[in-house]
C-alpha cells in the first residue's frame, strides 16, 4: 500500500500495517500516487512538476519533468 504525505511516500504492508519503506525523491507535495494494471510498477506525481516511474519494490526507474503540477 502507497500513502502520500508532503514530499515523501510511505510504502506499507498492506497485511499488518507496517512501514516497508519511505521515499523523499520529490521536491515539493506529492499529488498523486498509481500502481500499474499488473502492479509490477507505480508512479508518483507531484507539486514539482515531475512524474517518477517506480519498480514494485520501490526503486526509481524513469522520471519526467512536466511544464506544470502534476
Amino acid at each position: 500500500m502507497l500513502v502520500a504525505a508532503g514530499d515523501r511516500i510511505f510504502i506499507y504492508n498492506a497485511a499488518n500495517g507496517e512501514v516497508i519503506d519511505s521515499k523523499r525523491a520529490h521536491k515539493d507535495v506529492v499529488y498523486c500516487l498509481a500502481y500499474s494494471k499488473d502492479g509490477q510498477r507505480w508512479a508518483s506525481g507531484g507539486a514539482d512538476n515531475n512524474v517518477i516511474v517506480w519498480s514494485a519494490e520501490g526503486v526509481g526507474l524513469l522520471k519526467y519533468a512536466h511544464n506544470s503540477k502534476v
